[in-house]
């Protein structure tokens, strides 16, 4: 089984960036140039929006098949960081290179995540560029919004009690200890927290991908635990998580037994910050639905 939380060894090649375990399996598919990989045309669209796209493809290695994500993200305007990367000897100005950079950083915290395969980056003009990442599909991890969706069951009734309580527990304590590496998930929720039970184990391995957006500023650090545990408050089903659920998971992360006033005052704001998620949640998705009919008139 991968181990998620081990540090990587990495090659780097003009504006291209490769994981050493992976260097073979690259070159099986010929994949040695920015445009080798992007023009690669097999595999399966995940995702296609106007910014990036994502697609899943597959490689015959000598252990057998094994699984890939390619996330191209289109044209971006970098603008003035061009030109301050000039005098950095280490630039990383496109998306794909940042979130294969994040990576690495929480391997080496100690943090689990998604194995990176290779990440790169061109500029198309002065100020523009495009980027991708290829990362390892991360089986036998599971998300938890597909476990909450396809499998409810396994969290619910008393003889789960346990179960859910410590998935509490691990998410918090995982959340605190990336807040004191210096890292924020800005999309901390169910989609991105992954999990994996070994045989006859009640209590998960825990992992985050979809490092795109990270956030390591010191400045407002103070609200991160608010953000993120509102985040992830709102993507739990009030039908399999109720307050007794939701009180642990600030408790596991700052390690205490009970709140005390300032902790009061915490799930207080995590609360109001939750229902203003949902608010905005709810509004956009009204306004998708009216625009989706409205293009349904006009044809």
């Amino acid at each position: 089984m991968k181990n998620f939380s081990l540090q990587i060894e990495c090659i780097k090649k003009d504006h291209l960036i490769f994981n050493k375990d992976y260097l073979e399996v690259l070159d099986d598919v010929h994949f040695d140039s920015f445009e080798s990989v992007w023009k690669y045309q097999d595999g399966e669209t995940i995702k296609k929006i106007k910014a990036r796209s994502v697609i899943r493809f597959e490689i015959q290695t000598d252990s057998g098949k094994k699984y890939f994500y390619l996330k191209r993200h289109n044209t971006e305007f970098v603008g003035i960081k061009r030109i301050l990367a000039l005098f950095s000897p280490k630039p990383v100005l496109s998306e794909g290179k940042r979130e294969f950079e994040n990576i690495c950083d929480f391997r080496e915290g100690g943090l689990g995540t998604v194995s990176p395969v290779a990440a790169g980056e061109r500029f198309v003009k002065f100020g523009w560029v495009q980027s991708f990442l290829i990362t390892e599909d991360f089986s036998p991890f599971i998300s938890l919004e597909y476990m909450l969706r396809d499998n409810p069951e396994f969290f619910m009734g008393k003889n789960h009690s346990d179960r859910k309580r410590n998935l509490i527990n691990g998410i918090g304590i995982f959340a605190g200890r990336m807040h004191e590496k210096g890292f924020n998930h800005r999309d901390f929720n169910a989609t991105h927290i992954l999990l994996y039970y070994k045989d006859k184990s009640d209590a998960p391995d825990i992992a985050l991908f979809d490092l795109q957006r990270v956030d390591r500023s010191p400045f407002f650090r103070f609200r991160w635990i608010v953000k993120s545990l509102a985040e992830l408050n709102y993507t739990l089903p009030e039908g399999i998580f109720d307050k007794k659920d939701r009180i642990p998971l600030l408790l596991s992360y700052k390690g205490a037994k009970k709140l005390n006033l300032w902790g009061w005052l915490q799930w207080l704001w995590i609360k109001r910050k939750t229902a203003r998620i949902k608010r905005h949640t709810e509004k956009m998705m009204a306004v998708r639905k009216e625009r989706r009919q409205r293009g349904l008139i006009e044809r």
